[in-house]
């Protein structure tokens, strides 16, 4: 049988630590067996009345989630029907991450990129540390790729939308510093223990504190930042293209209208000769 890589645990002070840990693995990647964990346990959660928060963490020194299992990828053909299921599997759970009857945090004190950081923007709040090789990124254009769990929607409607274009189309992690400076994270990064840190900042809330900040991320881009969204997007390549008409054609939609957009741009680019190429060469670099 083999070892469950999410642990659940509660604090006498009604704060549950969800602990993220792959067995035999040096870092956390979202597969469909992870997703598979994650929804039952989120499930489980989802009818506690007695619960005061939760916390997101990893049991791995230095990461948090890397990304998705891209192995799904190599030999996907565009709008391939795997393909839509892992990505609707991912969606769903986020989904219910994002609608618990609590507030979410997730601690981050190492890397959160790809799908590891869009399963962060799925919490109510972040809380970075300060261990140096702490990156929040979406590097999908650099695969050929647009996030496929939320990111474009959900990063676009927590940060100043130029901001969130510019990580979009880059592909670049920003550091603790900038995500701070980006109010990405709930306030400076945290010495010590991360989830002991996460689990005060959950318990200093007010229900109509963090409740009105989730209703408020779910509807459109308000119009004042929506015209801040100068990025022309005949700019760059395919991804980067499809990054910033998604981002644009989303912030006037609710945030579920808005992921749908996202989801259909992604199954349209994951399998074309570009981004398996990207991917391919990814693998390669990764065995030198």
């Amino acid at each position: 049988m083999s070892l469950a890589a999410v642990r659940l645990s509660f604090r006498p002070d009604a704060v549950a630590i969800l602990t993220i840990d792959q067995p035999e693995s040096r870092v956390n990647v979202l597969t469909q067996t992870l997703w598979m964990e994650l929804e039952e346990t989120v499930d489980s959660l989802a009818v506690r009345t007695d619960l005061r928060g939760l916390v997101v963490a990893s049991a791995k020194s230095g990461v948090f989630i890397a990304g998705a299992d891209l192995k799904l990828l190599v030999n996907a053909t565009p709008n391939d029907p795997a393909v839509r299921a892992f990505i609707e599997q991912g969606l769903r759970v986020l989904e219910k991450l994002e609608t618990l009857p609590f507030p979410t945090c997730a601690a981050i004190d190492g890397v959160a990129l790809g799908g590891g950081l869009e399963v962060a923007l799925a919490c109510d709040y972040r809380v970075v540390g300060t261990n140096p090789k702490v990156q929040l990124g979406l590097p999908e254009v650099k695969l050929g790729l647009i996030p496929g769990w939320g990111g474009t929607q959900r990063l676009t409607r927590l940060i100043h939308p130029p901001s969130a274009a510019q990580m979009l189309r880059s592909g670049a992690p920003i550091d603790a510093t900038q995500a701070s400076e980006w109010n990405l994270v709930s306030g400076h990064p945290t010495p010590g223990d991360l989830t002991e840190s996460a689990a005060t900042f959950l318990l200093s809330l007010t229900p109509d504190h963090w409740a009105d900040r989730r209703q408020a991320r779910r509807q459109p881009v308000p119009e004042p930042a929506r015209e801040a969204m100068t990025d022309s997007p005949s700019d760059g390549t395919t991804a980067v293209r499809e990054v910033l008409r998604v981002i644009r054609e989303g912030a006037v939609l609710p945030l579920v209208a808005a992921i749908r957009l996202e989801t259909e741009a992604f199954l349209r680019l994951a399998g074309s000769p570009e981004s398996k190429q990207l991917i391919a060469a990814f693998f390669a670099s990764r065995k030198k």
